[in-house]
């Protein structure tokens, strides 16, 4: 039973916990003076319900959101398109500003302006100044033998490119020949068939199995011999020379296959392809080779940084006494503020004792002295004695009472303490019951719910008065034909000629 606890509900501290919850939390700390009962027919309930339709977003946009959201509207023709259009043109750089063009000028042909003009275009015309080469060259024959026409082709045969490169096409057109019994080729089989491994083991695969009869192998000339054959063919005898000659390679410069792969080289990488008309040969000693060597070590990059890379990088330097810093130095001085303005102190300057600036600055030090003007209080406040029962003192002490927040809220403190007493037939109790109770919606439909399906008798709908009554309400009410009148004159704008915003535009336009 240690999880089980039962208290009365009735029990004094549990009333006092819940009295002093009221108090903290200020439940009921504010009561209605008037309480109103309304029946549900009642003129200002039905008012109300209608406003709350009205100002209700979903009836609002009911129409909007059922048939009009997604219909297309062109708004040429509306009065803000009119605006911005004209707005458009006034503001209209190029139909604000004339072009020269446009303007009609004539200026006189015997001016100065016009008279430089012409004679600069004909100065200028090409027209003019190839017309009597033109004019000749169709007229003047020169004969074809003429030694300028002889050395004029000489230099077109000599700097033709095609010319050029005549004996290199023909070349390539004749490709290369190689026949199968050619030195090189039949070279070539020799190293082959002495390097195959077949033709080296032909023999011996051929005679293998077919000597029988001798008791040890010493007993058999042929493979003693083999032997030998064997130790002098061995893979390291047989490499020993080569493996000492391998790094030495003897090949003589007019041998067939050689010249043939230079030639070729020669042909697939172009070259020699164009070499230079003047050759050169100067002795080491001539003057332009000695100039050349000065002015490749004078541009050396390593040369010029030797004496820094051996000897200067790593030394430190003391700028101080540089011309640089020098230079900063003098510019500091000259932009220093402290010794470009002279301070009033530096200067040296006495006022006269007796002088009125000195008496009136005297006087003013003396009047807002700050000691000087309680000076008085300071010596009386220790002397005089203020009797308790002045009218003074008897009239702060009451201020101080009136004023005091502790005395104000001394009355709401002790009714905290003493707690509340709410009784349950209290009349504030009885009048939020009755409230609740008509603003219950359960009370609000109880009738309706009683009286549902009891009232028969009446053949259709338009029997019923209140029926009727209803429906002509809520077609009045309706958000549709509230709105009907609104959306067939929305688009339709009267606007008056003489109205200020359209003067106003027009004398913009003009």
């Amino acid at each position: 039973t240690k999880t089980k606890f039962h208290s009365p509900v009735d029990m004094f501290s549990i009333v006092a916990a819940k009295k002093g919850q009221e108090v903290a939390t200020g439940t009921n700390y504010k009561q209605l003076i008037r309480n109103y009962t309304l029946l549900p027919d009642a003129m200002n309930i039905e008012l109300n319900r209608n406003r709350m339709e009205i100002q209700s977003d979903n009836l609002y946009k009911a129409d909007f959101t059922g048939f009009l959201r997604g219909l297309g509207w062109v708004p040429i023709g509306s009065l803000d398109h009119e605006k911005n259009k004209k707005a458009s043109d006034i503001l209209n750089e190029r139909k604000y500003r004339q072009h020269p063009e446009t303007l009609k000028f004539t200026s006189p042909l015997d001016s100065l302006e016009m008279v430089l003009a012409q004679t600069n275009a004909k100065t200028l015309n090409k027209h003019l100044y190839h017309e009597s080469w033109e004019k000749d060259k169709t007229q003047i024959h020169i004969m074809p033998d003429a030694p300028e026409f002889l050395l004029a082709r000489a230099n077109a045969f000599n700097i033709s490119q095609k010319q050029y490169k005549s004996a290199m096409e023909e070349a390539k057109k004749k490709g290369y020949d190689l026949r199968a019994d050619a030195i090189s080729v039949k070279a070539a089989r020799a190293s082959r068939d002495i390097a195959s491994d077949y033709k080296y083991k032909e023999a011996y695969q051929k005679a293998r199995g077919k000597h029988v009869g001798f008791r040890s192998l010493q007993d058999d000339p042929k493979l003693v011999h083999y032997m030998q054959v064997a130790k002098m063919q061995s893979e390291r005898e047989y490499k020993k020379d080569y493996e000492k000659t391998k790094t030495k390679y003897h090949t003589p410069l007019d041998m067939f296959s050689v010249v043939a792969a230079k030639k070729a080289q020669e042909v697939s990488t172009n070259v020699n392809y164009k070499q230079p008309i003047h050759q050169y040969t100067l002795l080491p000693d001539a003057m332009n080779v000695e100039l050349t060597r000065n002015m490749n070590y004078i541009q050396s990059d390593l040369a010029y940084k030797m004496d820094y890379n051996s000897w200067f990088k790593g030394i430190g330097w003391v700028p101080a006494g540089s011309l640089d810093v020098e230079k900063a130095r003098k510019a500091t001085d000259i932009l220093n503020e402290r010794k470009y303005r002279q301070h009033p102190e530096s200067l040296t300057f006495t006022s006269p004792l007796d002088s009125l600036e000195m008496e009136r600055t005297r006087t003013n030090a003396h009047t807002i002295n700050k000691r000087l003007y309680t000076e008085a209080w300071e010596r009386d406040k220790v002397k005089i004695h203020v009797m308790p029962d002045t009218p003074e003192i008897l009239q702060s002490r009451v201020n101080q009472f009136n004023t005091s927040e502790k005395i104000y809220r001394q009355a709401w403190e002790e009714t905290k303490k003493k707690g509340y007493d709410l009784r349950p037939d209290a009349i504030s109790v009885k009048a939020a019951k009755a409230s609740r109770d008509i603003a219950s919606d359960y009370k609000y439909k109880h009738a309706y719910e009683k009286a549902r399906g009891k009232h028969i008798g009446f053949r259709s709908l338009q029997d019923d008065p209140k029926l009727v009554h209803f429906m002509q309400v809520a077609k009045m009410q309706s958000e549709r034909e509230y709105k009907k009148d609104f959306e067939k004159w929305k688009t339709k704008f009267n606007s008056p000629v003489d109205m200020l915003g359209i003067l106003l535009a027009k004398k913009c336009q003009t």
